[in-house]
């Protein structure tokens, strides 16, 4: 491993991880996965395996059969929202008498909370099942058994010391004793699994198999949107759940597709996914009604409903943008970048609820720090939090629980509330953690680098090779390589708003085109500079037909005359 002290535009030092001139390009790229060949796509896993299952898999069919009114209670995100959707056409696939709850961010917060567990009394429901959402919940779910409903949690996220002991069964990946051989399932893939264990039991030969791969865009999205790592049974959703999105049976998400210039047949990786469609389906909870984006991924007719929701995602998820980059602006107003704090702890407010994460997570990108950012409600203050992957921020959180109301997430993202009473506590605790946890570690933003290529091998044999490993997203990175001393020209703005460059570089007797996204600031310095190094992937070149490569550069060096 060679780290390159090199100043590029975006700051970041250069990392290139195998330097084995024995080795050849694509075994460099193998072993830096720790991988000696390609991994072959194993079946998906006997979900009974999950050792609350059968379990699960029998009361509800009792709730079936006995036409017991069912309540599927999600989250507002996409991960929460797929997983429920899923859920609903099985549900309504095998007859039951199906209702559905999502919380609003704003109003009701996260999770299953009193006043929900009020009303499900109130309308006499017997069985709830939850979606992303619930193993936090021991004093909502205790309360529910003392009225005569029987919870069944179905979650992903951090289980806390006090687990629920009052539901009627959990499926959790991570939960004790559980003998499921993956355990990062996202919620959409929590909730696949239990609909393929009632696929299995309780649908026709005949329509198991195409029922079952119906779902899985609907787990692709959940999974991608929520950064599930894409390994094991993940990549397996996605790899095939990529193929079913080409052509959708779900109306909502042909509309969806339409709006982002995705037709039908049209190849679909998890980028687009990540920033077209799922950012989409997530404005609706974050500054709308999540009900919105549930229902365009239900609705059984493409009718005008569905035209009009799906312009309606799209509306707010422009809404969106706006009010996260004005926000971002103002917080990064209130840091010196000269003396930057351990970890960023800001709010304003005027920012709304639904972004918070959002701002939180451009100032990790930006700065490499843990960044917590808050709404005041009065005297309760809402926060959402976002992480490096060297500070745990779940269990920072819960060294400062006897300040919170509440917290739950991840290890790179989390939420909590807090009394305002005890913010400036909160945060002289939080901050002195992560001084004491990141004064050990480097702070620079690094760039990893696959290995330095020869410009020879820019070839379609190699690009073959390389796409044998997608899916690429979390945990299955896309391999990237440095080329040093490249001479630019055609150098130029492109994008609506100029926002990219794009250049041609000669390799050999071959010019190559490079297109560096959100690169476009530094134009005019590549167009002055007659040589460059450049960190780039190597991608097929589909515009209008072509069959060819171009190279997507993702940091420059510019090189001293």
């Amino acid at each position: 491993m060679v780290t390159l002290r090199k100043m590029s535009v975006l700051g970041k030092k250069w990392v290139i991880k195998n330097t084995d001139k024995s080795k050849t390009t694509f075994e460099k790229i193998l072993s830096n996965r720790g991988m000696q060949e390609v991994e072959e796509l194993k079946d998906f896993h006997d979900p009974f395996l999950f050792s609350d299952m059968k379990h699960s898999a029998e009361r509800i069919e009792k709730a079936v059969k006995d036409k017991e009114r069912i309540i599927i209670f999600g989250d507002y995100d996409a991960d929460g929202i797929t997983a429920a959707a899923i859920l609903i056409h099985t549900l309504k696939k095998m007859g039951a008498n199906l209702s559905y709850r999502l919380p609003n961010r704003v109003t009701d917060g996260y999770g299953l909370s009193g006043k929900f567990i009020d009303e499900f009394i109130e309308k006499n429901i017997k069985l709830v099942i939850t979606v992303d959402c619930g193993i936090s919940c021991g004093k909502e779910i205790k309360k529910a058994k003392e009225a005569g409903i029987d919870v069944i949690i179905t979650d992903h996220h951090a289980i806390p010391s006090k687990e629920p002991e009052s539901s009627y069964a959990i499926l959790h990946p991570k939960y004790k004793n559980s003998k499921y051989p993956f355990k990062e399932l996202t919620g959409a893939g929590v909730a696949l699994k239990l609909a393929q264990a009632l696929i299995y039991r309780n649908l026709t030969e005949e329509d198991k198999e195409s029922f079952f791969f119906s779902l899985l865009d609907l787990a692709t999205i959940g999974t991608i949107a929520d950064l599930g790592p894409l390994v094991d049974e993940n990549k397996l959703i996605v790899k095939k759940g990529l193929e079913i999105l080409e052509n959708t049976k779900w109306h909502g998400l042909k509309k969806i597709k339409e709006l982002t210039n995705i037709k039908d047949g049209d190849k679909i990786d998890p980028g687009k996914i990540g920033f077209q469609i799922a950012p989409r389906l997530n404005a609706a909870g974050r500054i709308g009604d999540p009900y919105d984006a549930l229902h365009l991924l239900i609705k059984g007719e493409d009718n005008e409903k569905v035209t009009f929701l799906s312009k309606k995602l799209d509306d707010l998820n422009k809404t969106r943008q706006e009010m996260t980059d004005s926000a971002m602006e103002e917080a990064v107003k209130t840091f010196s970048v000269n003396d930057l704090p351990y970890i960023f702890i800001s709010s304003h407010p005027k920012w709304h609820v639904g972004i918070l994460g959002l701002i939180a997570g451009k100032l990790v990108e930006k700065y490499s720090r843990p960044a917590v950012i808050l709404q005041d409600l009065g005297d309760v203050l809402v926060a959402s939090a976002r992480s490096t992957h060297n500070f745990n921020i779940v269990e920072a959180l819960a060294l400062c629980g006897d300040y919170l109301i509440s917290f739950g997430g991840h290890a790179q993202a989390a939420g909590f509330s807090i009394k305002k009473e005890n913010l400036e506590k909160f945060t002289d605790k939080i901050s002195k953690h992560a001084e004491k946890q990141l004064s050990k570690c480097c702070l620079a933003q690094t760039l990893d680098i696959d290995c330095e290529l020869d410009p020879n091998e820019i070839n379609f044999d190699l690009l073959e090779q390389i796409e044998k490993l997608k899916p690429f997203g979390v945990g299955s990175s896309r391999p990237s390589f440095v080329i040093n001393d490249m001479q630019p020209f055609f150098v130029e703005k492109v994008g609506a708003t100029g926002g990219h460059i794009k250049f041609s570089v000669r390799i050999g007797d071959r010019d190559f085109k490079v297109i560096g996204f959100k690169l476009g600031e530094f134009t005019d310095k590549v167009r002055s500079h007659k040589s460059i190094d450049v960190v780039f992937h190597i991608d097929r070149d589909n515009f209008r037909n072509r069959n060819d490569i171009q190279l997507q550069a993702l940091d420059l060096n510019l090189r001293q005359e």
